[in-house]
């Protein structure tokens, strides 16, 4: 298939692209996915097969969740609603953005029979406002020691002709984003406009609804729509969909083709194929001229408003920034059981087979089988519910008395049953108890994998008595009472008297915090308190005051920016400051200050004015 983003818009315009060709030749993405074919054999040719047959039907039920109802709406003046004007994000910030999207990038790896898949993961890059980077690969580390070099897309689902057990892979991460837009003026009087040669053309306008037509760059490249109102009022935009022309009748376009690919499918399993070559020509003779996924140059939008539209605005890419990034990801949730479950096609249940030889080890016997984890496995739901452990050596699932939860791709917590009030503990992949179940929450620090276990039901998860154990079920520090966890390598903690320390992971009190209250985790390097005197600073993580306890007010770090208070006289100025404590954002009155979201989302409002992540004042 090809290579689609997680972007709705891209998406929708790629699976629905037609080919404007009518006569009875394949068209051009029918030729290169035969082209793929060369070489395999008539299994491996299969299993690929099913892979498109199932990837189309996840289509077919993709556009059935996006089925438009909107018709047009005339609003009374008192009920339009103002939108927001639109601007592409500062380029460094959008740099800064993939770099900090790129940082703890991992994968997945899927398994199906005789090969498997790998899919871009990890929490740095989600909830972020960014394309998905492309990862290509250059070489491919097997956990028995073993590398090979081969160049996969993996946002294109390729798949490694291997079930061992990956541990990394090195990728080049390539990604863009505009750095310069088109902005295309359009009304009923003047209702065409070129960009780049093509034509942009406002075919319908009806109170809240406008229709768009593109050609060539300008639909490519295309990225927002604004309207205004007879008065020029801003209008909020409530949906829009871009698609390719003739995209209505992709619903037929899509079955037609699954309808083929399957009754290719019934073919194989009938053996009318003596080898590839006749597999590919019966493949190019009925494929339709025209597939769903074919490229093509021209398309439309059609956008809803919240009020009724008089002129539109278009803006298109004009300019793009180009990135690469050479790095390596590691597997998320690496399997070294040496087992793969699969199911048995037709039967919905499922078994074992072997990571080195692919054959049967434990037979398609379970139904509504799902991993909890590659050691841990249940079936059923209510009083069905049944959890079982993977013994290997002795190629069976073994039934537990316990109810099990994923702790780490080695460890699960278990509980005597699945009620609100069951105590929790550890279990290893061998069924021994690492800890007893004896605790209400047992969590996993993501930073230095250490076991927090709370024993303080009244106070709730984390913040009431911890105990910090590692992997072997050795206690490393505690009972203290804290939240969160490890960052900058150091972990805020109260013992019972109620003194305040941050601990290193051996658990090592490294700062003591007597004397400071309100304190507040590191982030970026800087610790936020509240000194005797009732004023907040900062401490780096050696414990020095890193920027001095002068401000009424102050936020933790976020990207390297903090937002402070401090009195002139009887007036309250607010301003930005950096981890150097330098101002970055003037000190000016403010009568009203707030913070909202985090990471690359954070809002800051103050001076009457709200200025992002960075520091920059927005529109």
């Amino acid at each position: 298939m090809r290579k689609t983003t997680n972007r709705f818009s891209t998406c929708v315009a790629v699976i629905l692209a037609l080919q404007a060709c009518k006569s009875h030749q394949p068209s051009q993405f029918v030729v290169d996915f035969v082209k793929q074919l060369d070489g395999k054999s008539l299994a491996e040719a299969k299993a690929q097969l099913e892979d498109e047959n199932e990837k189309v039907g996840s289509f077919i039920k993709f556009m059935g969740n996006f089925k438009n109802e909107d018709k047009p709406q005339h609003f009374k003046p008192e009920e339009e609603k103002e939108g927001t004007p639109f601007s592409i994000t500062d380029p460094a910030q959008m740099e800064e953005g993939y770099q900090l999207a790129l940082a703890d990038v991992g994968f997945k790896q899927k398994y199906a029979k005789g090969y498997s898949m790998l899919e871009p993961d990890g929490l740095s890059m989600r909830g972020r406002s960014l394309e998905n980077p492309v990862f290509i690969t250059k070489e491919i580390y097997f956990h028995d020691g073993s590398k090979q070099a081969e160049k996969l897309d993996l946002s294109e689902a390729h798949r490694v002709n291997s079930l061992k057990t990956i541990d990394s892979v090195l990728v080049e991460a390539q990604y863009s984003y505009p750095v310069k837009t088109a902005v295309i003026a359009l009304d009923k009087q003047h209702d065409k406009a070129d960009f780049k040669g093509t034509t942009v053309k406002l075919v319908q306008v009806k109170d809240n609804f406008v229709r768009i037509a593109m050609e060539k760059d300008a639909y490519k490249d295309y990225m927002e729509v604004e309207a205004f109102n007879k008065d020029g009022k801003q209008l909020d935009r409530t949906s829009y969909l871009r698609a390719p022309e003739g995209g209505e009748n992709i619903g037929g376009m899509l079955k037609d083709y699954k309808k083929v690919v399957e009754g290719i499918l019934k073919n194989l399993e009938k053996g009318a194929y003596k080898d590839i070559a006749a597999l590919q020509k019966d493949i190019l003779d009925k494929m339709p001229s025209e597939t769903p996924f074919d490229d093509v140059d021209k398309g439309y939008v059609d956008a809803y408003f919240k009020g009724n539209v008089a002129k539109i605005r278009v803006h298109i890419k004009d300019g793009t920034k180009e990135g690469k990034k050479t790095m390596m990801l590691r597997n998320l949730e690496p399997n070294y059981t040496g087992m793969m479950m699969t199911e048995e096609p037709g039967s919905e249940k499922f078994g074992f087979i072997s990571a080195t030889t692919g054959k049967m080890e434990i037979p398609y016997n379970y139904k509504g089988l799902h991993q909890i984890t590659p050691w841990f496995f249940a079936t059923g739901v209510g009083a069905t519910y049944q959890c079982y452990r993977l013994d290997t050596a002795a190629k069976q699932l073994v039934p537990l008395k316990e109810h099990i939860e994923a702790l780490t791709a080695d460890l699960v917590t278990a509980a005597a049953n699945k009620e609100a009030e069951s105590k929790f503990g550890v279990m290893t992949s061998t069924g021994q108890m690492l800890l007893p179940m004896e605790f209400v929450y047992i969590t996993v620090d993501p930073a230095t994998k250490l076991i927090f276990a709370n024993k303080s039901e009244e106070d709730g998860p984390l913040a009431g008595v911890t105990t910090i154990y590692d992997h072997t079920g050795k206690a490393v520090a505690g009972p203290y009472v804290f939240s969160g966890g490890f960052e900058d390598g150091l972990l805020l903690v109260t013992d019972k008297p109620g003194n305040s320390y941050f601990i290193n992971p051996q658990g090592v009190k490294v700062i003591n915090l007597k004397g400071y209250y309100n304190v507040e985790g590191f982030t970026d390097g800087r610790a936020l308190l509240k000194n005797a005197d009732g004023k907040y600073g900062f401490l780096n993580t050696q414990g020095k005051v890193a920027i001095p306890f002068e401000y009424q007010e102050a936020t933790k770090f976020n990207l390297g920016l903090s937002m402070v208070v401090r009195m002139n006289n009887d007036l309250e100025e607010t301003a930005l400051i950096n981890t150097s404590g330098a101002v970055v954002v003037p000190f000016a009155p403010s009568s009203h200050n707030d913070t909202d979201g985090e990471g690359a989302s954070r809002i800051y409002t103050m001076q009457n004015k709200k200025f992002d992540a960075w520091g920059k004042q927005k529109k």
